[in-house]
């Protein structure tokens, strides 16, 4: 009988080292999976970032467009140039092609900004003028800036590790960012430990701003 006894402490041992073993494997599972979801969500949040930012560019060309085309002075020879259509009214024009072709209202109106506006920022020199006035000038870069961060808080990534640079050769934002990934430990074999994920993000590419910034 003493001798089942021990045999039964022993199989309570083996449980007990078997669950331990278990559990650390578990623990490590969890961490390898929780530095794949951080680093998912530091992308999401980087690519989201530059989106953002575009977004103000692209509402900054609108209103640079608008106050060419109401300039009645400057616009007047690209007007008769162009059979009397606004810049407005061909990027407009493209705009709605690139939409019929499945594209999305965004996408479209840059693809159209693309194929119109370096042209006619080269040939008219009163819209290269604006264009100037409205990029190289005033707050854009600081509401940009803000447009990113926003995202980047949004995304509980680290908005003073955040870099939002203009590319000179793709002609696009580039936002880097970090998101903090913390682990999970088992107080034994696994220490605590944290650090930050860097990843990029990249808007689309704004070929128009070529005549801007060259």
């Amino acid at each position: 009988m003493k001798y089942v006894n021990n045999e039964k402490g022993n199989s309570v041992f083996y449980l007990l080292w078997l669950l331990g073993i278990v559990a650390l494997i578990f623990v490590i599972v969890i961490n390898i999976a929780k530095v794949y979801v951080v680093k998912i969500q530091a992308n999401t949040s980087a690519e989201q970032a530059a989106i953002a930012g575009t977004a103000v560019l692209l509402e900054e060309t609108k209103q640079a467009v608008q106050e060419f085309d109401s300039n009645l002075l400057l616009s007047a020879p690209q007007k008769l140039e162009d059979g009397g259509k606004s810049i407005a009214d061909q990027i407009q024009e493209k705009q709605d092609d690139y939409t019929g072709n499945g594209y999305s209202e965004s996408e479209s109106y840059i693809l159209a900004a693309n194929d119109i506006l370096p042209d006619k920022i080269n040939s008219h020199p009163g819209l290269k003028h604006i264009f100037d006035q409205h990029f190289k000038s005033g707050d854009i870069g600081d509401r940009v800036l803000a447009a990113v961060q926003d995202i980047i808080d949004q995304n509980e990534g680290n908005t003073q590790n955040t870099v939002v640079e203009f590319s000179a050769e793709d002609w696009r934002l580039e936002v880097k960012s970090t998101v903090t990934f913390e682990s999970i430990t088992d107080h034994k074999f696994i220490q605590f430990f944290r650090d930050d994920i860097p990843q990029k993000g990249y808007g689309p590419k704004l070929k128009y701003l070529e005549g801007v910034y060259q």
